[in-house]
C-alpha cells in the first residue's frame, strides 16, 4: 500500500524555519527531481534565484522545497505547494531519509569471518566475506561485503564501511640500513574511527606505527582514498574521491578535501580549510582558508551565487587533538 505523505510531516521532517505558498492540503508519495518529478511528488530547488520561480513553477512536482527569497509574484502554486527554507538541499536531504529509504540492516552474514575477540555491538550488520581482527565494532554500524578490519581497529556506532574497504593494515614506512636494504617500520598502533563515519568504497587506512591513526566523528570519506599511518583527522570533514593524505599528516574539524588531492606527510590542515581538485599539498594550510593548484597555494574564489548560502566549512570549526572517548577497549 502507497504512503501518503502530508505537507505537515515534511514541514516537520525539515526541523527548521519555513514559508508555506500554496495549499496545505496535498499529499505526496514520492520524491523525484526537479525536472522529472510526477503528480503527487515532492522535489527540491536550491540553485540560483534568478529563474527559480519558472523552473519550479515548469516541474510537475505536487510539493517542491525551494528558497527563500525567490520572486513569489511569479510563482505559481495553483497546482503546487512551495516551502521555503534556508537550506533547500538539507531539508530534502532529512525528507528522504525518513520517509523514502530502507531501513539500516542489521544481522551477521554467515560467509563473515570474525575474530573470538571481536567486540560486536547490538544491532550491527556485517556483510559477505568480511573479515574481523580483534576489533570493536559500535552499535549499529553497518559494515557492507569484503571488507577487512584488522586487529586494533576501534569503530564507532552508527557507521557506515562499504564493500572493499581495508582497515587497520601495516602502512608504507621503512628505513635504509648499514648496507641500503630496506627494513620495515613495525606497526603497532591502531585505528581509531569515531562515530557516524562513513567509508567509501574501497578506502584503505592504515593503522599506526606507534600512535594510532585517528578518524574523527561525522567525517565523510569517499571511495578510492588512501589514509596512511598516523594521520589524525577531525570531526565532520570530507575527504573527495582519489585522494591520499600521506603519513603524520593533520586535518582540523571541517576540512573540505576534493577529488585526487595528494597530501604530503606531516603536514597539518587548519580546521575550516577547503583544498581544490587536484591539489598537491606540500606546506602547511591555514584555518579557513583555500588552496589549489600544483603545489597548492592560498587563493581567492569567487561568489558561488548559490542563493545567498555560504559554506560552513569556511567559518566553523576549531583544530583540536582532543582523542574521542571510545565506548569500547581493545
Amino acid at each position: 500500500m502507497t504512503r501518503e505523505i502530508s505537507i505537515k510531516q515534511l514541514a516537520e521532517t525539515m526541523d527548521m524555519p519555513y514559508e508555506l505558498i500554496g495549499s496545505a492540503t496535498r499529499m505526496v508519495v514520492r520524491a523525484a527531481p526537479l525536472d522529472t518529478a510526477k503528480a503527487r511528488s515532492v522535489s527540491f530547488y536550491s540553485k540560483q534565484l534568478d529563474g527559480a520561480s519558472g523552473r519550479i513553477n515548469n516541474s510537475k512536482a505536487s510539493v517542491v522545497i525551494g528558497p527563500k527569497g525567490i520572486d513569489l509574484e511569479m510563482l505559481n502554486t495553483s497546482m503546487k505547494t512551495c516551502i521555503l527554507c534556508r537550506n533547500p538541499r538539507l531539508a530534502f536531504i532529512r525528507i528522504v531519509k525518513r520517509f523514502f529509504t530502507t531501513p539500516r540492516p542489521t544481522g551477521i552474514d554467515a560467509s563473515a569471518i570474525i575474530h573470538e575477540e571481536a567486540i560486536i555491538g547490538p544491532n550491527v550488520h556485517i556483510g559477505p566475506f568480511t573479515c574481523i581482527g580483534r576489533a570493536a565494532i559500535g552499535d549499529g554500524t553497518v559494515i557492507e561485503g569484503h571488507v577487512s578490519v584488522c586487529d586494533k581497529v576501534s569503530i564507532g556506532m552508527d557507521c557506515t564501511i562499504q564493500s572493499g574497504s581495508v582497515i587497520g593494515s601495516p602502512g608504507f614506512g621503512m628505513e635504509r640500513n648499514e648496507i641500503g636494504e630496506l627494513e620495515d617500520f613495525p606497526h603497532i598502533g591502531g585505528v581509531i574511527i569515531g562515530d557516524r563515519v562513513v567509508l567509501g568504497n574501497g578506502v584503505m587506512i592504515a593503522r599506526g606505527t606507534i600512535n594510532d591513526t585517528v578518524i574523527g566523528t561525522g567525517t565523510r570519506i569517499d571511495s578510492l582514498c588512501q589514509i596512511s599511518h598516523n594521520v589524525w583527522i577531525g570531526n565532520h570533514c570530507v575527504i573527495c574521491a582519489l585522494s591520499t593524505i600521506s603519513g603524520s599528516t593533520q586535518l582540523g574539524d571541517y576540512t573540505w578535501v576534493a577529488g585526487g588531492v595528494s597530501i604530503r606527510e606531516k603536514v597539518r590542515i587548519g580546521s575550516g580549510a577547503m583544498i581544490g581538485l587536484g591539489s598537491v599539498v606540500v606546506e602547511d594550510v591555514k584555518k579557513g582558508s583555500t588552496v589549489y593548484g600544483v603545489p597548492a597555494k592560498e587563493r581567492k574564489i569567487p561568489n558561488s551565487g548559490r542563493s545567498g548560502q555560504s559554506s560552513p566549512v569556511l567559518s566553523t570549526g576549531v583544530l583540536r587533538r582532543e582523542q574521542r572517548d571510545c565506548k569500547v577497549s581493545l
